[in-house]
Order: C-alpha cells, then structure tokens, then sequence
C-alpha cells in the first residue's frame, strides 16, 4: 500500500470508505427517533444489538479498502487474544484466512462472515466453509410504491424514492422505448423532455441491476430525459433505489410491467406517462426481512 493512499486515512479504527462504521451500526448503533430517506419510511432505527460492546479491527485502508491476508489474520489473532465473543468479518471472496478462523472456533468463538455482493446471480456466495456462518444481506420492511398512469388511463406500480417536489412528472410526457438503453440505442432516439422505458431481459440476466442503473441513469440524464422506467426481474429492489439521483424521477419495475408499458407504446401512436411521487407503506403488508437483490446467492461452488 502506498503512501499516497493513506494520506487521508484516519490512523485509527475509523475507516475512510466507511465499510466498516456501516458494518458496526448496524451491529450496536444507538437508537436515533424521527428519522427517513427524504420524508419516505419514517420511523426508529437502532441497531440489532444496541448494548453490545464492539473490538473493532481495521484491515482494510485507503478509498479503496486495501489489505492482506496477513493483516487479516492478525487482527484474528489480536481477536482471540482480546476475549471477544463473536467475529464478524464483512470481507469478499476471501482465501486463506477463512481456514484460520478455525482456530478461532475451536476457542469457543462464533465465526460470521458475508456471503458477498455478487447477487442476484446463484452460485455466488463467498466464504462458505463448513465452521462458520455465512450470512446475506436483508431489506427493510418499509417498500414505495410508485403510480405509473398511461395515457390510456391505464394505472401501474412501480417503486421508486421519487419524492422530491423539484423532479415532479404531474403532467404527461412523451414515452419512448430504448430496449437496453446503451448508447446505440439512445442515441437513435431523440428522449430529451421524455420518459425512457429502458427493458431488455436477456441484458439484465448478464448485469446486475446495482451496475447496470447508475450507468443507464448517467446516459438518460445526459440525453435530457424527463424519467426513467427502469425493467428488472423483481421490482422489489429497494437496495438500488438510492441511485436514482438527480433532477430525473426513476421509477423500478418489473418484466411483468414492463411488459404492459410495451405493449401500450406498441398500439399507440403518441404514447405518454406521468409519475406519480413514491408513497412509503410499513409494516405487515411488507414481506420482510427478503434478501437484498445484491446479495450473494448459494449453493457454493467452492470446496474446502
């Protein structure tokens, strides 16, 4: 690791990416009333053990989080030495110090680790040896329905955060389709001021939505589009949602929808939409906890 990449790093547990703050919150984070995302899915957030006491022990540095194998294993070591109860490592696709934390479970201690973000592709979980457990990544039970009203008055639902009064879709729009929304294809069609519907199935099983969106948002914004529909297997992927940035409303939906918007754009000959701004359901009517659509999926295709 270079010089140049610790000049900002905090010469203590506190990380400069913020990795690890994240992983302790969710750990042992105090309770903090009053609190949502932009007004949507108000309520408490706490920890899932905010009276734990945390060791914490930095191996990753730098913006990047770079590190080794053998500073991996003696922050095990200095673990084991210190008494702690549990080990949590949120650390992918590790190697050799996945065997070491044996030694660790023979002292008694529980060993966690990430199943990784490779998802929601299978056969992408990481650090699944036989002694620990392998844990995903879950959502919240709070979910935002979107309303998608068509120009044939026919109304449909997405998901989305689009709750800021500056990007209100109140009017309709001009719709247009643009299959993956590559650069090709976006720029054979001219979407300033309009909706994009961007749906291609057989794309979206190759990228993973968490890659996929930042860029397809990057290229509508540039264009000058108005909105974006954006086409996934599962519409539920509260996980990407915060992507959707910007002074463009991004609404999530599924094939399914996304289907029926085609088929409407299809029959019509000036096809609009209009959105309208995400409401916050809570609670029981939402399926939770539901593995987050990042998160690593079994079986393993690694043997020890």
């Amino acid at each position: 690791m270079s010089d140049e990449e610790l000049k900002a790093e905090y010469m203590s547990p506190r990380d400069l990416s913020g990795h690890g703050t994240h992983v302790a919150s969710t750990i042992a984070g105090g309770q903090v009333s009053n609190v949502s995302y932009g007004g949507l899915a108000a309520g408490v957030a706490r920890g899932g053990a905010p009276r734990a006491r945390l060791a914490i022990y930095k191996v990753l540095w730098g913006p990047r989080g770079s590190g080794s194998h053998a500073g991996v294993l003696a922050a095990l070591d200095h673990a084991i030495d210190d008494g702690v109860d549990v080990l949590s490592l949120s650390l992918g696709q590790a190697g050799s110090e996945l065997f070491e934390t044996l030694h660790a479970v023979e002292r008694g201690i529980s060993v966690v680790f990430s199943a990784g973000n490779g998802g929601p592709v299978p056969q992408t979980a990481w650090n699944a040896v036989p002694w620990v457990t392998t844990v995903a990544a879950s959502t919240i039970d709070r979910t935002f329905p979107t309303l998608i009203s068509l120009g044939n008055k026919q109304m449909l639902m997405g998901q989305s955060l689009h709750n800021n009064a500056s990007m209100n879709i109140s009017d309709f729009k001009a719709l247009v389709y643009t299959r993956s929304c590559s650069m090709q294809s976006l720029a054979s069609s001219n979407i300033t001021g309009k909706i994009v519907l961007c749906y291609a199935p057989a794309e979206a099983a190759i990228t993973p939505p968490r890659l996929a969106l930042p860029i397809v948002i990057n290229r509508t914004m540039e264009a000058g589009a108005k909105g974006l529909i954006f086409a996934q297997y599962d519409a539920n992927i509260l996980d990407i949602l915060t992507m959707c940035k910007g002074n463009m409303a991004c609404v999530v939906v599924d094939f399914e929808i996304a289907h029926t918007i085609l088929t409407y754009l299809d029959k019509t000959k000036n096809p609009v939409m209009k959105v309208s701004r995400a409401m916050s359901v809570i609670g029981n009517q939402v399926l939770s906890p539901m593995v987050a659509s990042f998160s690593s999926r079994g079986p393993s295709v690694k043997r020890c």
